[in-house]
């Protein structure tokens, strides 16, 4: 129980049958603005959580249904389906027994800022988000599946201590993911928005990314962060990335990190660095898909470049070179 009160809110919880006896299970991940949860119980609970004020807070059940109470509203939530709640006023909750469910805790100023960067402009706060939320939709459904997808890795960590997400080049973009991901599957006043055509003034606002990315490739940059050093909102940036580029912005700064990933195998000693560290490092958490990846721009497998040897020059040969480009007009 420490682990929900620490990572999302004062919580008081009781059993609604005490006659059985209690197991509990919860995996969970805290990515700063974003925490993200899976929790088992055995028996029904009963959930009382304080005012969230500073904080937007999501639950949806994989196995069995509860019952919420918020702001004077009752949800009945089952599987494919789930409950938001504004950072306003209290929530209570009654579950029903052996029940699997995700929570999703997102700091009230990261999502409004979220969206504020997407539209760039200012935007009514709070968000006015609908109280419940379908899972079935494509876009409800996407979300769903990144927040089992951080889950997964919340209960890896538990297991083997290991996690791709302590790594802030893969946790950032996935961190803004959620959020941009519950933007597009909410309903409230300014989602039509999201979905309106959007001008791209211009190549300097490309240009300012793209140096920023080639300048600091080892940055954990999201797209968000990207809009902002562009100085135009994040769908002028990403509509003038589709246009000019023919990528979105995240498509090619990984570009930029596999340039350096093959450049740290061509050169790495095989007996001291694996192809899984140095991708690691350039935010490449999937072996198979970098390889796949890398076989496609390079032509052979990362293990093959990290095991051919380095060409080295005779002494003579690299002074002659030396000697000649001091003459090169």
């Amino acid at each position: 129980m420490a682990a929900v009160g620490e990572n999302y809110f004062t919580t008081s919880m009781h059993l609604i049958d005490r006659r059985v006896p209690y197991r509990f299970r919860f995996d969970g991940i805290n990515l700063g603005a974003l925490s993200v949860g899976k929790a088992w119980y055995n028996v029904g609970i009963d959930i009382a959580m304080t005012d969230l004020e500073t904080s937007y807070y999501v639950n949806f059940p994989q196995i069995g249904g509860l019952l919420a109470e918020h702001r004077g509203r009752s949800l009945n939530i089952a599987p494919g389906c789930a409950a938001v709640y504004q950072p306003i006023g209290g929530v209570h909750m009654r579950t029903s027994g052996d029940i699997t469910s995700y929570a999703v805790r997102i700091d009230r100023a990261a999502l409004e800022n979220q969206l504020a960067a997407r539209l760039g402009r200012r935007i009514h706060r709070p968000l006015a988000l609908s109280l419940s939320l379908n899972l079935a939709h494509p876009a409800g459904a996407n979300w769903a599946r990144l927040v089992r997808l951080l889950a997964t890795e919340a209960a890896a960590y538990r297991i083997t201590g290991r996690t791709a997400l302590t790594n802030p080049l893969i946790a950032a973009p996935l961190h803004d993911a959620v959020l941009d991901g519950l933007l597009q599957a909410s309903d409230h006043p300014d989602r039509d928005a999201l979905e309106e055509p959007v001008h791209a003034w211009g190549t300097a606002p490309v240009h300012r990314a793209i140096d920023a990315m080639h300048a600091h490739p080892d940055h954990p940059f999201t797209p968000a962060d990207l809009a902002q050093i562009a100085s135009c909102s994040l769908r002028s940036l990403q509509e003038g990335f589709r246009r000019y580029v023919g990528l979105t912005p995240m498509q090619y700064l990984r570009q930029i990190r596999l340039e350096h990933a093959h450049h740290d195998l061509a050169h790495a000693d095989p007996t001291h660095n694996s192809v899984t560290d140095i991708a690691y490092h350039w935010g490449f958490h999937h072996p198979g898909r970098f390889a796949t990846t890398y076989r496609t721009t390079y032509g052979q497998s990362p293990s093959h470049t990290l095991q051919r040897p380095v060409p080295r020059r005779r002494a003579k040969d690299q002074h002659c070179s030396e000697v000649a480009r001091s003459y090169d007009p």
